[in-house]
């Protein structure tokens, strides 16, 4: 019995749709290993002449040859399936700190959207490096994940250990750490650990803190509401406004006879607390060389530092001894250069340079959770080359 001419030619134009869409996304992908696959396997399932040439090959074959084919074929086109929407759509991560509470919480299943700002190749490579097109720029106050930059450098047996962090703690306090006399590898991008911070400051953007609030371009960004900064409770508030205060708080915990709060900015201001609690940050002008870049001439610290602007790609900025600490490891580590100096001059690739152009954009991420978070404030900037992509919540949001 003949399928009716309507069934036929709806049948043959889902064919002709599924190659379109096929090779679009194979065209997309830039891979032409993938599209001349795709564009193989649409002939030799769709076109009679081909089905033609290969009928005597499966005439040949018994049931159960023909039913093993059937299943390799369907395991493999599984597979590609999953390593296709892996590799270029989405990935899984579940959340192994506090950093970004209450936002997103220890242990929170998560989507990383790779699809929205297109996915990296080459990311170990600064000169090969590229991004497909996304569906969406990043923007201040996105959620994003991304390799974490000091991975790069990891003890051999103790790899879960911070090796930057160390030596820049041995250099601060001269407190010798056996961990020093260890073996170290380097890791290559992809296989450094994943971080979830949020996309404070982007690629030419002026970054200033002020008493721990961010300000973009000397304006203030509407994700500082959501960041949990620290309080004292004062001893004078009624009974009734600090048991409020208390259940609301991220965390509550006494500290030398004194009541500390954490808690959101924003429900400090939505409840009109300001007279009950007085804001912990440290002191301006008082640098704490945990900070970057780690120089207490710059006198930073956590809650005040800046101005800094973020570097561009293709933009070039003038080296001086006073801003190399800003730009030293994004020229080494990040951009594939060897640096030194010799008295006041500075020797890149073994010329005499004044001024650097980057290859990449770079960007300056911040957790929620500040008190609790080891983020941009603690190690610099995160190339472009490192973001994953960004962070969709499964559960909805508070």
């Amino acid at each position: 019995m003949e399928l009716p001419f309507f069934i036929i030619k709806v049948k043959a134009s889902l064919q002709y749709f599924s190659i379109i869409i096929g090779l679009l996304l194979a065209i997309w992908s830039q891979s032409w290993l993938l599209t001349i696959l795709l564009f193989v396997a649409a002939l030799i399932l769709w076109q009679p002449a081909c089905r033609k040439i290969c009928r005597p090959f499966i005439n040949r074959l018994s049931a159960f040859q023909i039913k093993l084919l059937e299943w390799l074929f369907a395991i493999s086109v599984s597979a590609f399936c999953i390593w296709f929407i892996n590799t270029y759509a989405v990935g899984f991560y579940t959340l192994q700190s506090s950093s970004m509470s209450p936002s997103h919480n220890i242990n929170e299943p998560i989507v990383i959207n790779k699809l929205a700002y297109g996915t990296a190749f080459h990311i170990d490579d600064s000169k090969r490096y590229r991004r497909l097109n996304g569906y969406s720029h990043m923007q201040h106050g996105d959620v994003i994940a991304f390799h974490f930059p000091e991975a790069d450098t990891s003890f051999v047996n103790h790899s879960q250990e911070n090796y930057h962090f160390i030596k820049r703690q041995y250099h601060a306090t001269k407190h010798y750490n056996s961990l020093l006399d260890e073996a170290v590898q380097y890791n290559p991008v992809g296989q450094r650990k994943i971080f979830i911070k949020r996309l404070i400051a982007l690629p030419g953007d002026t970054l200033k803190i002020v008493a721990g609030e961010y300000f973009i371009n000397s304006k203030t960004l509407p994700c500082n509401a959501l960041m949990v900064a620290r309080y004292t409770l004062n001893s004078t508030s009624p009974e009734q406004i600090k048991e409020s205060i208390r259940k609301n708080a991220i965390t509550t915990f006494r500290e030398n006879g004194i009541q500390i709060i954490e808690m959101q900015r924003r429900l400090v201001k939505a409840n009109a607390w300001e007279p009950y609690l007085s804001l912990q940050e440290e002191t301006m002008n008082m640098p704490n060389t945990y900070v970057y870049p780690f120089r207490a001439s710059y006198f930073w610290n956590a809650s005040y530092l800046g101005p800094i602007i973020i570097p561009t790609k293709d933009k070039t900025v003038r080296l001086t001894l006073t801003n190399l600490p800003l730009y030293k490891r994004i020229i080494v580590a990040y951009e594939g250069n060897t640096l030194s100096l010799k008295g006041n001059n500075i020797f890149i690739n073994g010329k005499i340079s004044t001024e650097y152009t980057f290859k990449m954009n770079y960007y300056w991420v911040a957790g929620d959770n500040l008190k609790h978070s080891f983020d941009s404030r603690y190690w610099g900037f995160v190339p472009e080359n490192h973001i994953i992509g960004r962070v969709e919540k499964l559960s909805d949001r508070k």
